[in-house]
């Protein structure tokens, strides 16, 4: 029982659910519907790659764990890191298996890209200034493009990924100043621990006043309707305006790391502007 419950906070739940709802929000922006079985296949191709690149990074940062987060499954003794070797190994064939029916070149290309980043992630990346907020923020990005891609048009998931990844890249780097004791420790050259908390507070504000502006453009340009705007107004610009103002007021570790978990659940507001933005 004990490692059934720690397989299951490997895959980080509330990740897969933001995945599961990004793949529905992809396609309810087609008519007609794509078909359920194409729906469910592209749900679960997603789950499973992101549930192994969950499991991966588990596996890679449990000495950064044990410091930073001492309740995931790993730290925690839960699972080994054996298990979650072998658990992200078998996630991973599993999605590349379960796309064989629905492949196509563009689709081929995108599993192969976020594979490809999934893997490097922790090794290559993570520890780099920069690049590790990037590589998981195009991830999750593509995350539309690969839904839009099964169901037959990519196009329509560029600006969903577009938003995605600009979400995804603030919320990044306000984790790596909250995992700064960790990451200093171990030597993981993340830019808050290489340029210090002020560069990344910088890079924060203005990554997020961006987003502010350009959120406005599937409106402007008539990508999305009047509702898609009621919602951006209403539920994302102002929490984004409220995580500029917390950060220059309280750029603290334990205040960054609070608004990394905002940041995480105003992406779910994102989400449904996208949705119902073709109304």
């Amino acid at each position: 029982m004990k490692s059934f419950i720690g397989f299951i906070k490997l895959l980080r739940p509330l990740n897969m659910f933001q995945g599961g709802i990004a793949v529905l929000v992809s396609m309810s922006l087609f008519a007609p519907l794509p078909s359920w079985k194409r729906v469910l296949l592209a749900l679960l191709i997603v789950w499973a790659y992101a549930g192994g690149g969950n499991a991966l990074n588990d596996f890679f940062d449990a000495a950064i764990d044990r410091i930073n987060r001492p309740g995931r499954p790993i730290p925690a003794g839960l699972v080994s890191r054996r298990q979650a070797l072998i658990f992200a190994i078998g996630l991973f064939v599993s999605g590349t298996l379960l796309a064989t029916p629905i492949l196509s070149p563009a689709v081929a290309l995108i599993l192969l890209v976020a594979l490809s980043i999934l893997v490097a992630y922790s090794p290559l990346f993570k520890v780099r200034p920069l690049w590790g907020n990037l590589s998981v923020s195009v991830t999750l990005g593509m995350t539309f493009l690969f839904a839009a891609a099964v169901f037959g048009d990519p196009a329509k998931g560029i600006v969903p990924c577009a938003l995605a990844f600009s979400f995804n890249f603030i919320r990044e780097v306000l984790k790596d100043i909250q995992d700064i004791p960790g990451d200093s420790a171990l030597g993981a050259q993340t830019l808050p621990v290489r340029y210090g908390i002020a560069a990344a507070r910088k890079v924060v504000i203005g990554s997020t006043l961006a987003l502010m502006a350009g959120a406005f453009l599937p409106y402007l340009l008539k990508i999305y309707g009047i509702y898609y705007l009621a919602v951006l107004v209403l539920g994302v610009e102002t929490t984004l305006a409220y995580v500029v103002y917390s950060i220059i007021r309280n750029p603290s570790i334990g205040n960054c790391g609070r608004l990394a978990q905002i940041m995480k659940g105003n992406v779910f507001c994102g989400l449904l502007a996208i949705f119902v933005g073709r109304y």
